[in-house]
């Protein structure tokens, strides 16, 4: 699995992001996660993501434009870390509604 119809997925593992390199959706809000990551000190891989390393995952979340970084606990019925939403996932969601809301990232529309 390297991406969703409309969202990404990224797990945590010993305090590094991974997120697969190729075959994934080339999304603003994927980029927009990766550059989060950076500019809080978190190290980032782009490699592949084998589904038993998603599974065995600290943590996992997806990333979506409409949601923004949404925590995944469960894979295939069993718990990602403690089936709770992680540290650095929680990090990453704050500081992304944080940037969201910051007229430097972002640029209102106009209806």
């Amino acid at each position: 699995m390297v991406e969703g119809p409309g969202f990404n997925v990224f797990a945590v593992r010993g305090g590094t992001l991974v997120t697969p390199k190729e075959g994934v959706l080339e999304g603003i809000t994927r980029r927009t996660v990766i550059e989060m990551a950076q500019a809080l000190g978190i190290p980032v891989e782009l490699r592949a993501l084998p589904a038993h390393e998603l599974r065995t995952a600290d943590e996992a979340f997806l990333s979506s434009s409409g949601g923004g970084v949404l925590p995944v606990t469960r894979v295939g019925g069993a718990a990602i870390g403690n089936g709770e939403p992680g540290a650095l996932t929680r990090r990453l969601a704050e500081t992304y509604w944080a940037w969201h809301g910051d007229p430097r990232y972002a640029t209102p529309v106009a209806y």
